[in-house]
């Protein structure tokens, strides 16, 4: 295959969908555009014998790229409802096996609904009235109880689990265009009226499609999968458990976008994922409700310490400045929070440099900079420097527009009314060899 060279290719790939096969089936924070991996796997892991690794897996992009251009790949996230999604989106069924299934959940839903009394399996500590319109919660338990009791295998149980997941979502008050546990207003409120049942239908029969795609695609694919619930600072004892699709232990290409360093007020990924993974029952609840406290940065430092940085140790410095000059700042100290994002970032460097095969792999940092107390974080230049000392070299820098990500254009990061600033809009690639 003839590969466009880096300045050829429009890397914003406005054209080019986000939701083709498995890549649509559930909402998921700042999802890296697919076509990004494909490229970067067909550049640097042509052939299918190399294995792609994600660090921080997400919604799983990466691996059903990996495995639609025929290599193995292995992706570790540290939240749950990541990893079944996950899983989920690669795991090839049957299309027509699944239209059957959905037809029997809907028939035992819609048959006698209002006599149907609903089964107590709604999350216990979420509060109905308040996320979910009168009559809501009697059917998405309904709905819930006959996913639950199906007789079919538990791949093709978590396929409906996880369209269920994307219904409750859809039906409740939550605002669609942010990732943040928010309301939409009242006057929104009042109008809301969710048909439950034709909500998840149509999920369902739209997923069902891009599962055919997706399984047809890969058929004559060799490439496997394994997604982790894990942590990336453990990447070299994960790795060790999984030697089977690994080359004697090791990989040869990472593609990843790792978190953007504040769970609070940039992207909230644990936020996300709370109302899923609990309407989901899924039995790592503990993770579930943690995932921005023990996420990258999630714990501060007592002190700093020399990450041999110099451009990080210059943003510290000017983020403390900006600190004592404003005129509205609590005793919190947002340059620590900024220090334990790199500090973590850091460790995850050198278990990725444990984990490739050195001499013959690639390592592809997807990254955008966001701004602390005013300042901009340049993180596409601070990784460069923190990853050195691990042994990667770094060989380009790609810059693209983001047009795809779910952000807004203005925030009020330090909630004063009459300062915005602007957010995210570039991305930046880093590429090193390694």
């Amino acid at each position: 295959m003839v590969m466009e060279s880096p300045e050829e290719i429009d890397w914003t790939f406005s054209k080019v969908s986000t939701k083709e096969f498995t890549h649509g089936f559930h909402t998921y924070p700042a999802r890296m555009h697919p076509e990004i991996a494909k490229q970067l796997i067909e550049k640097y892991a042509a052939d299918p014998k190399k294995v792609v690794f994600d660090p921080f897996m997400g919604s799983g992009g990466v691996i059903v790229e990996a495995i639609l251009h025929g290599n193995n790949a292995i992706g570790i996230d540290i939240n749950p409802f990541s990893e079944f999604l996950s899983k989920v989106k690669t795991t090839p069924l049957n299309a027509e096996k699944l239209s059957k299934t959905l037809d029997e959940i809907l028939e035992k839903s819609t048959t006698n609904t209002s006599k149907q009394k609903p089964p107590k399996n709604a999350p216990k500590d979420l509060k109905l009235s308040f996320w979910y319109p009168r009559g809501v919660p009697k059917k998405l338990q309904i709905l819930k109880q006959h996913i639950v009791e199906l007789d079919v295998s538990e791949n093709e149980k978590s396929f409906f689990k996880l369209c269920f997941s994307l219904t409750q979502r859809k039906a409740s008050y939550q605002k669609r265009n942010i990732y943040k546990m928010y309301r939409v207003k009242e006057e929104k409120r009042e109008v809301h009226k969710p048909d439950v049942f034709e909500i998840f239908s149509k999920i369902c029969k739209t997923n069902i499609e891009k599962m055919d795609q997706f399984t047809k695609a890969i058929k004559k694919s060799s490439g496997k999968a394994i997604t982790i619930l894990g942590d990336t600072r453990n990447a070299e004892k994960i790795f060790k458990k999984h030697e089977k699709i690994l080359d004697n232990g090791k990989a040869h290409l990472v593609v990843t976008s790792p978190p953007y360093g504040d769970h609070g007020t940039t992207v909230a990924y644990g936020q996300f994922s709370r109302h899923p993974g609990q309407w989901l029952d899924l039995p790592e609840q503990e993770e579930l409700l943690a995932v921005d406290k023990i996420g990258l940065g999630g714990q501060k430092k007592k002190e700093f310490s020399d990450l041999e940085s110099p451009l990080l140790d210059q943003t510290i410095k000017k983020i403390e400045k900006k600190e004592a000059e404003l005129t509205k700042t609590s005793q919190y100290s947002r340059g620590k929070d900024v220090f334990a994002f790199f500090y973590d970032i850091d460790e995850c460097f050198k278990q990725i440099s444990k984990v490739l095969k050195k001499g013959d792999s690639h390592c592809c940092f997807v990254v955008a900079n966001r701004r602390v107390r005013r300042e901009v974080i340049p993180m596409d230049k601070i990784i460069v420097e923190l990853a050195k000392k691990y042994g990667f070299r770094h060989k380009e820098t790609i810059y693209r527009k983001i047009i795809n990500k779910a952000f807004a254009s203005k925030n009020t990061p330090e909630n004063q009314a009459d300062y915005r600033d602007e957010t995210m809009n570039e991305e930046s690639i880093v590429v090193w060899e390694y």
